[in-house]
């Protein structure tokens, strides 16, 4: 596993909340026929069955530690086997503390990517980065916290909702710079304000992508599209617009719900045939 990444003169580097249940291809992608998993079986099914990883990303740059996304919190989590995320204890393994983190940065708002945000064993909810600036996107926080999606997602209401009562939360939109160095870019699809983040820093380039690409196959098959994709026609325009940028710039792509040995990658492609490399 390659946890750590330079990129000119910022740091990313590779973080595991949980190894969540594997679900089956039907499951996950629900419109694709389970003939087409063929040519696929060996390379990225695991004993036949989709295995996503809870990965989450730290940047140092500017000066600052940015966290990109909080896992799916402490549980146990009746959701996924009775498992509890290890996200803290990981960060503690690669020498950070939750007080050093200085900003903490959604791509989205679900259940896995928020869980960290508020220790809600205490009354009122604590912050578990108590220094740090929790930025959520616009257009997803519209989305969720109308009275008809909020009942869906208590973990909004749990996670999320809070921070604005508690000052800590600023809301954020496409192109905003959360350094100078790491830049957000809408990637509409899987919700309506996903958002990945571009990272630029002496002459070298990556992003971060949140849930536009969740598993490796797709990178191959970018017409693919998670069941839980609220729009899958955007969702699909936003992967093939992270490969392309991936192929023309040499961009790398940190993809957090990865084999955590794959989490770094480029796309290359040979004539109509894309595929994911490794660095």
């Amino acid at each position: 596993m390659q946890e750590k990444l330079q990129i000119g003169n910022l740091e990313i580097l590779s973080l595991m909340d949980m190894v969540p249940p594997a679900r089956s291809p039907e499951d996950f992608f629900p419109d694709v026929d389970i003939a087409l998993w063929d040519p696929y079986r060996s390379e990225i099914l695991d004993k036949g069955m989709v295995q996503l990883y809870y990965g989450c990303f730290v940047v140092r740059s500017k000066g600052k530690i940015v966290l990109v996304d909080t896992g799916i919190g402490p549980g146990p989590h009746a959701t996924r086997g009775g498992q509890k995320g290890d996200l803290l204890n990981d960060l503690g393994r690669v020498g950070i503390k939750p007080e050093e983190i200085d900003i903490v940065v959604h791509s989205h708002l679900h259940i896995d990517h928020v869980g960290w945000n508020l220790d809600l064993s205490s009354d009122p909810p604590r912050p578990y980065f108590p220094n740090a600036r929790y930025l959520v996107p616009s257009i997803d926080w519209d989305y969720f916290t109308r009275p008809e999606n909020l009942i869906n997602a208590p973990w909004v209401s749990e996670n999320v909702v809070p921070l604005k009562a508690l000052s800590l939360m600023d809301l954020f939109g496409d192109g905003f710079n959360v350094t100078d160095e790491i830049t957000s870019l809408i990637t509409p699809g899987h919700t309506p304000g996903h958002m990945s983040f571009l990272l630029n820093s002496g002459g070298q380039k990556a992003a971060i992508i949140g849930d536009a690409i969740h598993s490796k196959v797709q990178i191959s098959e970018p017409s693919w599209c998670a069941g839980v994709d609220v729009d899958k026609i955007a969702s699909e325009r936003s992967r093939r617009d992270l490969i392309e940028r991936s192929v023309s710039q040499g961009m790398i792509i940190a993809a957090g719900h990865f084999h955590p040995n794959e989490h770094f990658g480029r796309v290359h492609q040979h004539g109509d045939v894309t595929t994911w490399e490794t660095v």
